[in-house]
């Protein structure tokens, strides 16, 4: 991407040997502008390297996306497969996998094939009155760490990552109403970012003050002693059939779900009792967690600091992608939130939100604070499920822990 930009701006305007770009320094700009020049794009004369290609280089940069890679939208026609648009490689498995709904000047379409070797999507023409929404499955590797600091109940750092993202399933939403209609499973190879990452990490010494009072939803649950026996009587119950689809146990055994969450109760002998107990499949149970999710506090404060960022980065929302985990292989199993940019490599987003954390968290705790909902929405820590809870309490209480 670095060497696009220098086409462009050696087309605007010469360069002089020994001048940096940005915080590029001269001597890496120089290598760049030899290769240029082997190429025969770029002329020396004296000390000053000239454009000297006949392309206009800018036509080669995409306003859209880093990536150069394309693939193609392809809907068949009287005269075969004509291709109407085009998107970059890295978004289509989010943007164009199978039984997508994909708009184009005005028109919906549906996908029916995506193929990553041939970089084509198959596409035709669809009445839908619905969108869809991916479902990704993501996880953050650390490459190297630029900077790092202790701050108020966490550490904040700053580094480049390795973010691994697989498209899992997608959501089916009505138009305007955004009523959930149904989910479905895809199958597609993970995709690899190497970029940069802003990331924090809160102290033990901050989640057991959490717990002590009550709101650190992030442990995982603890069935109980019971749970064994009361799993294998609600699948004998149910038949060894899932309760939603009707499907029988093949090789694998079903899941158990607990009708109303496992976290809502006082103890374990009420939540595992046989009535609150359901028999599912794997799909029909991922369907069934999302409707009666409980976001926890740390889901919270990554939904209010993603949509923050963007605004303190004066950049499109796109641009950055936020990730929680309360066991980050980051840092060493600690709850961290990443704010990480979707560009390649990085263009400086995340040491700049490094440089404003102090105002992040605490432009959130007033935005979360002062929201009059009850327990979360979109204008703040973000929804919970249908019969969910949306984890405002635990969120606010994480933010006053760090601010």
């Amino acid at each position: 991407m670095l060497l696009q930009h220098l086409r462009c701006a050696a087309f605007e305007l010469p360069f002089r040997q020994g001048h940096g770009f940005g915080r590029v320094v001269p001597e890496q700009v120089s290598e760049f502008l030899q290769f240029l020049r082997e190429a025969g794009e770029l002329h020396l004369s004296g000390q000053t390297f000239f454009w000297m290609a006949d392309q206009y280089p800018a036509e080669r940069v995409s306003l859209r996306s880093a990536s150069p890679d394309r693939v193609l939208l392809q809907v068949e026609g009287e005269d075969g497969w004509q291709t109407i648009g085009e998107v970059d490689e890295a978004s289509a498995p989010w943007m164009v996998h199978p039984q997508a709904i994909y708009l184009h000047e005005g028109q919906t379409y549906r996908v029916e094939a995506l193929d990553l070797d041939q970089n084509l999507a198959r596409l035709h023409p669809s009445q839908a009155d619905y969108y869809t929404e991916p479902k990704r499955e993501t996880t953050v590797q650390l490459i190297a760490t630029t900077s790092e600091a202790e701050v108020r109940g966490a550490t904040k750092a700053t580094g480049d990552i390795l973010v691994t993202t697989q498209v899992v399933g997608y959501q089916q939403l009505r138009w305007f109403s955004q009523e959930r209609l149904g989910e479905g499973e895809v199958t597609l190879p993970p995709t690899e970012l190497h970029t940069s990452g802003y990331w924090l990490a809160l102290a033990e010494t901050t989640v057991e003050e959490l717990r002590a009072l009550g709101l650190w939803s992030n442990d995982p649950n603890n069935y109980g002693p019971n749970w064994s026996k009361q799993r294998r009587l609600a699948r004998a119950r149910d038949g060894y059939r899932c309760q939603m689809c009707g499907a029988p146990e093949q090789g694998r055994e079903h899941d158990v779900h607990h009708k109303i969450p496992f976290r809502t109760f006082a103890s374990y002998e009420q939540a595992n009792q046989l009535a609150n107990l359901i028999t599912l499949c794997h799909p029909c149970h991922r369907r069934a967690e999302t409707a009666v999710r409980v976001r926890s506090g740390l889901a919270g404060l990554a939904f209010a600091l993603g949509h923050l960022a963007p605004l303190f980065l004066m950049c499109d929302r796109n641009d950055v992608a936020v990730h929680h985990d309360p066991k980050s292989p980051l840092t060493n199993g600690q709850p961290t939130v990443v704010i990480y940019e979707v560009i390649p490599g990085g263009i400086g987003f995340s040491e700049r939100l490094f440089e404003l954390h102090d105002q992040l968290i605490a432009h959130a705790h007033e935005l979360v604070a002062a929201c009059p909902c009850a327990d979360g929405c979109p204008s703040c820590v973000g929804p919970g499920g249908e019969e969910g809870r949306g984890g405002k309490p635990e969120t606010l209480a994480i933010l006053a822990a760090l601010s």
